[in-house]
């Protein structure tokens, strides 16, 4: 529906106002500016409304797109235009009234004539909606471009946008942002867009690659690319970017196979799949010969995230060489397809000498990847290239869980059953070992297959193979792969292991570049992009800045601070104002004596020969001028840290001492110590100033129009901490200047208008050593009286930020009169003082800068976040913030507002994101502290504050965050401190199928407890609906939500050997649940219940099948191996988790040589708990300790199950069972599947007991002896006619030396 402009409605014009920001890279990039597009949820819904609305005119569209929802930040404002344009159909487009020449109408439909450009109407558009966008011509590497193309002439191809958002300059393309997806009911309701978000706000790096501003400075990089260099740059996709891929080896988009070769290497930080197509360039085509010119490359997975294509030309002349990937992150939304990333032209010179296709086998890519992973497997060797120069070939796949392995070889012109005796498989249990005995010399294939028996049943699927050569070490050392990164300086039939390639280091991400000068390699490899770094901290290749070392200086010095919104910084084209002499700062080295003084003694009288001359009378005062950028600005830093701790002890024993009379003061205050030193000066008296208890000060004689009237005055309230400073200056030599104007004090709030009378405040300027600096003496003064023992017992607190602060830093609290005495290059008119943040000195004392919303009043619709940075290199910072109704209400209903507030950091980017409950205006306070261990305790500091007009609240209104222990999200420091990382970088996690599971890195022995929250259930409720375990080095916290809606993950760790029982909270997330789902609880459990329990290791035990203590079956039955160091005694129990029934005879244990196993039958579907007991033999105690849990759920009975014989404590200590196993019988669940006359009359018993000297089985007193076959091993055919379903037990029993007579029973059957 069109909503129509008032009658009186006139857009803001963003040509009407001058601005100051020059063409260079901006301070941010877009990872800090926004992390999902969620954040832009309702913005990019408006849009695409407004979008499938036709308007009257221009001033109804612009309304209804911008004003309509009172949108005030320059990022919004771009985004719903955006979104608009990337929605709207522009080859519809048409307003009501028409289009006058030179209207923007005539813009906007001029594209559907094909007279405009998308870049044209996007700068319309935000024209009218007061931001400046400017239209960018140039070259763009379009649909119709392949490496190797020039441009030529001065017809530029393309034109997209460059959009300023608070003052710093971003890139747009909406048009290639823009897709049309028509489905086949070709009707307007059913037209289906789709875009590209990586064409907004696109880093200058990256855009680069496919768009050339002609005029240079228009590319926002640090340094300019030309247009040969354009033209050399690989084409590059915007897929590229996405998967965090860059480039290690080539980055020319033509580059040279040198006799025929060629290795191109990818790095990549985002789990990827590759793939590839070579076609002719000339013609096209993909064959050769009968051949896909695919076959000619072998594609290998390398170390350290690394992929690498090596080709080997069958002929020589021109190829085009195409890359395409597929994310493998489970996002949402993530198309499960291979997609063109990159692209190169190949010149090859002549034919590789060994070209030839590779062995046909199922896949492109070589090696082991991430099917061997999800198998369980771990694969030796980890490089897909194998060499040998004698034939035989070794393989090893061992196992983390159930797998089995199979194995085919592929040799062209060979036919594959015939290769089928050259290779077998040998499954040891925990591993598989392939042999491969090669018949004859050449190129082989080793496919490998895999079975999963939980799921698979029958069947194999590919997840890997191998390329072999078999060749004398000279052919090798020639071979084509040794082009691979990973295989240079390796000798002649030996295999690349984990080497990881020069040029490309773990952790620095491509920064640390080695030179290597080799055919087909660049000279030297160019780093990758330099927002590499952030796609790297994003998908986990980079440590969170918080795990590095804390440094206790500040962000910035003191005066230096970078601000993202710095009023003041940038070029004018105003007149230059005055700048301050170039004079450098002498620095003092000897500190001053001081003496010790008493609260209330006399002052040092001067003496007689000592006069006061003002500076003020003997010359004048420079004017204001800022300082000179390159010039050394006066500062603590300035001072020798030892002499300035002897000035301010100093001012600080003056400041106890009462003075007959101004000019005793100034002599002991300054002339006695013979201080010259101009900024030592300065400090002294401001060090006295904001120390001295005004209501002790007395002089013997006041006159009027004297100093000693002006100090008094402070008392009474008739004169300022200004006046007095500056007379104190003026009497010290030095030039001061009081200047007045509005200061934002702590009755301040965000948005409030300043009228003369009103926030009125003095402060001070100074002139140092040709520099005006300003100070203000009276915010500075902080006195806190403690506990007074004694009259001297004073405690004096300073906050040093108004001593000397910087100009920049100063005009967001301070805005004087007479515009000079900002100091700054372009001054600020009142206006844009009332609109900044409110903000503290703690702001700058961290290195705080603003990334988002730079005004104090901020109007929001629906979800609001606010973004800020921090230098996490220089100080930790830890965040926090309180949310208030304006009148000062805290509550919404009788829930805090702070509950509707989420904060996390990442990546230097602090983020507050509120959605909060009702319309109405709304006070936001953020604090800040050091995070570090030493500083836990302390109190956060107010930091800035926001008033929020909230205008419009979604219907249903969003509830408050999970009930969860802390307002910050995400990972705590404690979580670094325990040395713990993820890949997981967000504080959200979204569900699939309304499950989601987060895995964290563990650097030593940790137990955790992990906590669900949510507003609609309690605690006890959720019990069910999370899970955790420890595999390995991975924690692992499995959650499965009851229902839509958000909840909170709480996880709490510690390291027991350190810290006991006690648990301290480490990390909190948020996981939204946007499905309709039902999904079963998951067992309560307690916490550490699951995996290994202590003595595990002790007992030398190890886990062979499954490492994994939770188990999913679609059978019922399974096998769980694992390996014991010293011979033990064990046993198990299986428990049902619903109805806490014990199954003990459900569960067999089997014990050969150094290996257990526990076989499992599950008689019905469900939850078990499976309790594993051991002790070594050799200790006569006859408790068994809990040694490992397991959690095994059974999804479906595929077969009737029997009870196992009851297992005697001689069994437990190493037998053997080959066969029966179970003996079916009419007991258990499965009972009414048997029939008694179609079981077996005869039954084999095969056992291995250790040391026994006779084995016979009992059958209703029947013996029947059993005969050694080998060592320990005994069998032999039981008859058992007639016996079944009457009750009958048949025993197993052996002796064991001493009385024949006497045997012992180890298992027991009952038929």
């Amino acid at each position: 529906m069109q909503i129509k402009a008032p009658p009186n409605f006139i857009p803001d014009d963003s040509r009407a106002r001058q601005i100051h920001a020059p063409p260079v890279h901006s301070r941010y990039r877009k990872l800090d500016l926004y992390r999902t597009v969620h954040q832009f949820y309702y913005i990019d819904n408006h849009a695409i409304q407004v979008a499938q609305t036709d308007h009257d005119n221009f001033t109804d569209l612009i309304y209804h797109l911008v004003y309509s929802q009172n949108l005030q930040s320059d990022l919004d404002k771009c985004r719903v235009i955006f979104r608009w344009m990337t929605s709207k159909n522009m080859y519809t487009i048409s307003f009501r009234d028409g289009a006058n020449p030179n209207s923007p109408e005539e813009v906007l439909l001029s594209f559907k004539n094909k007279q405009g450009t998308y870049a044209r109407i996007f700068e319309t558009l935000c024209r009218f909606a007061g931001v400046h966008s400017i239209v960018l011509t140039g070259y763009a590497k379009g649909l119709d471009y392949r490496p190797g193309d020039k441009f030529k002439g001065n017809e530029y191809n393309h034109s997209w946008n460059a959009v300023l958002i608070d003052n710093n300059w971003y890139l747009v393309d909406s048009h290639w942002a823009t897709r049309y997806l028509v489905s086949e009911k070709n009707m307007p309701e059913n037209l289906v867009y789709e875009y590209d978000d990586f064409y907004f706000l696109t880093d200058p790096e990256q855009l680069v690659y496919s768009h050339w501003a002609h005029k240079k400075e228009w590319q926002l990089l640090y340094t300019p690319v030309t247009l040969q260099d354009f033209e050399n740059l690989p084409l590059v996709k915007s897929y590229f970017f996405k998967c965090g891929m860059f480039f290690i080896s080539h980055h020319n988009g033509i580059v040279d196979a040198k006799k025929g070769r060629l290795a191109l290497t990818l790095g990549f930080c985002k789990p990827t799949n590759f793939t590839y197509k070579i076609t002719f360039s000339d013609t096209g085509e993909e064959v050769y010969q009968g051949q896909k010119l695919k076959n000619y490359a072998l594609q290998h997975q390398g170390q350290n995230q690394t992929t690498t294509f090596i080709f080997r030309a069958p002929r020589a002349g021109p190829y085009y060489f195409t890359i395409f990937a597929q994310l493998l992150t489970g996002e949402l939304g993530v198309k499960n397809i291979f997609t063109a990333s990159a692209e190169y032209k190949v010149i090859a010179d002549t034919a590789a000498i060994d070209a030839a296709p590779l062995p046909a086998c199922s896949d492109s890519s070589w090696g082991p990847g991430v099917a061997v992973d999800q198998l369980g497997l771990v694969a030796t060797p980890a490089d897909g290239i194998v060499t040998t120069t004698d034939g035989r070939v070794n393989l090893e796949f061992a196992k983390t869980k159930p797998a089995f392995v199979l194995c085919k070889l592929r040799k062209n012109g060979v036919k594959d059953e015939d290769l089928d005796k050259y290779i077998t498989e040998h499954d040891e249990g925990d591993i598989v070992r392939v042999t491969a005995e090669l018949p004859s010399k050449g190129e082989y294939g080793i496919e490998v297959y895999g079975n999963d028996p939980a799921k698979d049943g029958d069947t194999y699927t590919h997840i890997c193979q191998y390329y072999v050569h078999y060749a004398p070490p000279n052919e090798q050392q020639a071979a084509f792969y040794q082009e691979s990164p990973e295989r240079r300086g390796l000798a002649p039939g030996q295999n690349a292991t984990s080497n990881k390639p020069r040029g490309y280091t773990a952790g620095t991400a491509g920064l640390n570049n080695a030179s290597l000068n080799q055919d087909g390699y660049d000279e030297e490899f160019p780093p990758p992009p330099p927002e590499l770094l952030q796609q790297q901290y994003l998908y986990g290749t980079v440590p969170d800045s918080r795990q590095q070392a804390i440094q206790s200086n500040y962000a910035h010095p003191q005066g230096h601070a970078v601000s993202s919104y710095a009023p003041g910084v940038g070029q004018t084209t105003a007149q230059k104002p005055q700048q301050a002499e170039l004079v450098q700062i002498p620095v003092s080295t000897k500190p001053i004596q001081v003496e010790k003084r008493s609260v209330g003694q006399g002052g040092q009288a001067a003496p007689s020969s000592f006069q006061l001359h003002p500076k003020s009378e003997k010359e004048a005062a420079p004017g204001p001028a800022p300082a000179v950028g390159s010039q050394q600005k006066p500062s603590l830093e300035a001072i020798d840290r030892n002499v300035l701790q002897s000035v301010d002890d100093h001012a600080i024993q003056v400041s106890k001492c009462e003075h007959i009379n101004f000019k005793d003061l100034v002599w002991d205050l300054i002339f006695s110590k013979n201080i010259t030193n101009e900024l030592e000066k300065t400090r002294v008296i401001f060090r006295w100033l904001a120390t001295k208890n005004l209501k002790e000060m007395n002089f013997d004689k006041v006159e009027k129009g004297s100093p000693e009237e002006v100090l008094m005055g402070l008392k009474t309230g008739k004169t300022t901490y200004a006046m007095v400073f500056d007379t104190l200056c003026n009497h010290a030599g030095l030039h001061s200047q009081i200047i007045s104007g509005y200061a934002k004090g702590a009755d301040y709030r965000p948005g409030q208008k300043f009228t003369p009378g009103t926030n009125q405040h003095s402060w001070n300027a100074v002139y140092i050593y040709g520099t005006w600096c300003l100070v203000d003496a009276h915010w500075a003064a902080r006195r806190i009286i403690g506990k007074q023992a004694t009259n001297e017992d004073f405690h004096y607190q300073l906050d040093e930020y108004f001593f000397l602060p910087d100009p920049h830093q100063l005009i967001y609290t301070h805005f004087p009169e007479d515009s000079q005495w900002q100091l700054l290059e372009r001054p600020i008119t009142l206006q844009e003082f009332e609109s900044m943040p409110h903000m503290k000195p703690q702001f700058f004392k961290y290195g705080l800068e603003f990334v988002t919303h730079r005004t104090g009043v901020i109007r929001s619709r629906g979800e609001l976040t606010i973004r800020l940075r921090y230098p996490a290199d220089k100080i930790a910072v830890a965040f926090n913030f309180t949310i208030q109704f304006e009148d000062g209400n805290e509550e919404y209903k009788g829930v805090k507002l702070n509950r509707y507030g989420l904060q996390e950091s990442s990546g230097r980017i602090a983020s507050f994101t509120l959605h909060l409950p009702v319309e109405g205006s709304y006070i936001l306070y953020i604090y800040a502290k050091e995070d570090t261990p030493e500083n836990k305790d302390s109190v956060y500091a107010q930091v800035c504050e926001y008033k929020i007009e909230q205008e419009y609240v979604p219907t249903p209104p969003p509830e408050p965050y999970p009930p969860c222990s802390y307002l910050n999200w995400g990972a705590g420091s404690a979580f670094f401190r325990y040395n713990l990382s993820t890949y997981q970088q967000s504080a959200t996690l979204h569900t699939r199928e309304g499950k989601v599971e987060l895995q964290i890195k563990i650097a030593t022995n940790m137990q955790f407890m992990a906590k669900l929250k949510s507003n609609k259930f309690s605690d006890a409720e959720l019990e069910g609906y999370v899970l955790h375990r420890i595999v390995g080095n991975t924690a692992y916290f499995n959650v499965s939500c009851p229902g839509r809606g958000e909840y909170g993950l709480e996880i709490y760790a510690n390291n027991p050997e350190k810290e006991g029982s006690t648990l301290y909270h480490v990390a909190q997330y948020l996981i939204l649940c946007q499905e309709d789902v039902k999904v079963e609880p998951l067992p309560t459990l307690p916490h550490g219940y699951l995996g290994k329990q202590p003595r595990f290791d002790e007992f030398g035990l190890s886990c062979v099948s499954h490492v994994d203590p939770v188990i999913h079956l679609d059978v019922n039955t399974v096998t769980i191996a694992m390996k014991a160091l010293v011979p033990l005694r064990v046993t198990a129990n299986l428990i049902s988790v619903d109805t806490d029934e014990e199954f003990p005879d459900f569960v067999f244990s089997n014990c050969l040589a150094s290996q257990i196993s526990f076989i499992v039958n599950l008689p019905v579907t469900g939850y078990y708990k499976l309790q594993i007991y051991a002790m070594p033999q050799s200790d006569p105690s006859q408790q068994l300790p809990g040694v490992f849990n397991y959690l095994i759920h059974c999804r479906a009975v595929t077969q009737a199950v029997f009870p196992f014989p009851k297992q005697y404590a001689q069994w437990k200590e190493g037998c053997f069972m080959y066969e029966p196993g179970v003996i079916p019988t009419n007991r258990g669940p499965h009972a009414s599947q048997v029939q008694l006359s179609r079981l077996p009359t005869k039954i084999n018993f095969r056992v291995i007991i250790p040391k026994a000297e006779a084995v016979a089985v009992v059958a209703d007193q029947q013996w029947t002896h059993l005969e050694r076959l080998q060592g320990d091993e005994w069998a032999k055919v039981v008859d058992v006619t007639g016996l079944y379903g009457k009750g009958v037990k048949v025993t197993l029993n052996a002796n064991f030396g001493g009385d024949k007579a006497s045997y012992s029973t180890l298992l027991e059957y009952l038929l």
